[in-house]
């Protein structure tokens, strides 16, 4: 089995089983390597050590999880990101983006968590695989974004509390959850970026304020698969434009690319996030 297919199998088995008490012996058998070998090999693929790595993942999500569950103690969610006690987690936290917890929780500044401290070898020609589906019409719970890409952030965390606010329950199944990329943060003013976030509601729900209803089209779209963090998505969506499209035969209908959510970052290690990236056809 070769060396970078081996360490991958690692990196997708600390992903899936990022909870549970992982051990140098049980990560070393997932690898096929011997103990004496494995960590420094392990170092060598990612740039951090078994731990530093495994911890980082804890810790991003764990940024998620004081956003997004505003009624869980930090404690509560130092426990579930694997520390024994408020203060190690609280100083393995600011080590990362130099503000304690409760701060980063009122102040909400992702600039440390946006470049991952590891890397993954990416070897060999990219395959960008596309597969067309039909999809249903869907009526949308949208909140427009508008204006810094560093605060898209603050506009899902308003959406998410507007949800929570209704009457029946909002939570969006796997696939049910969109985001509309009119501009690319790297090129675009931050001024005038452009996201929209939605997600599927029912037909009899009313939508008020900043939440406004919008219809999803049916129709055919172009669908490739991104799995990994989210921060270097732009990678996939320029693919699928410079590598796909040109050779498709196909023509754009009138629409942004979409940015279709599987699970979200307080759910699971960044490296097990799952996002589908459509394009509208004619």
């Amino acid at each position: 089995m070769h060396y970078e297919h081996r360490m991958n199998r690692v990196i997708d088995f600390i992903g899936k089983h990022l909870d549970d008490d992982l051990t140098l012996d049980q990560l070393s058998r997932v690898a096929c390597f011997s103990k004496c070998h494995f960590h420094r090999l392990f170092t060598a693929h990612t740039g951090l050590s078994l731990w530093q790595y495994i911890r980082w993942l804890r810790l991003k999500r764990a940024a998620h999880q004081l956003i997004v569950y505003k009624d869980i103690t930090i404690m509560e969610i130092a426990l579930n990101a694997g520390f024994e006690s408020h203060e190690s987690f609280t100083r393995a936290f600011k080590q990362i983006c130099g503000v304690s917890p409760s701060h980063f929780r009122s102040e909400q500044n992702w600039q440390a968590w946006e470049k991952p401290a590891y890397r993954l070898s990416i070897k060999g020609e990219k395959v960008m695989n596309v597969t067309i589906k039909n999809m249903n019409a869907r009526r949308l719970a949208v909140l427009e974004h508008r204006g810094d890409p560093k605060k898209v952030g603050e506009s899902v965390n308003k959406l998410v509390l507007w949800a929570k606010a209704q009457t029946v329950s909002l939570k969006p199944e796997p696939g049910e959850a969109f985001g509309f990329a009119y501009d690319d943060p790297q090129t675009t003013p931050a001024e005038d970026f452009r996201f929209d976030l939605a997600i599927t509601v029912p037909k009899g729900l009313v939508l008020k304020g900043e939440v406004v209803e919008r219809q999803l089209p049916a129709g055919r779209y172009a669908v490739a698969i991104h799995k990994g963090s989210r921060d270097n998505i732009g990678d996939t969506v320029y693919s699928l434009y410079r590598d796909w499209f040109p050779h498709s035969k196909e023509e754009l209908g009138d629409l942004p690319c979409i940015f279709c959510y599987y699970n979200f970052d307080h759910e699971v290690a960044e490296t097990e996030l799952v996002t589908e990236c459509w394009l509208l056809l004619k």
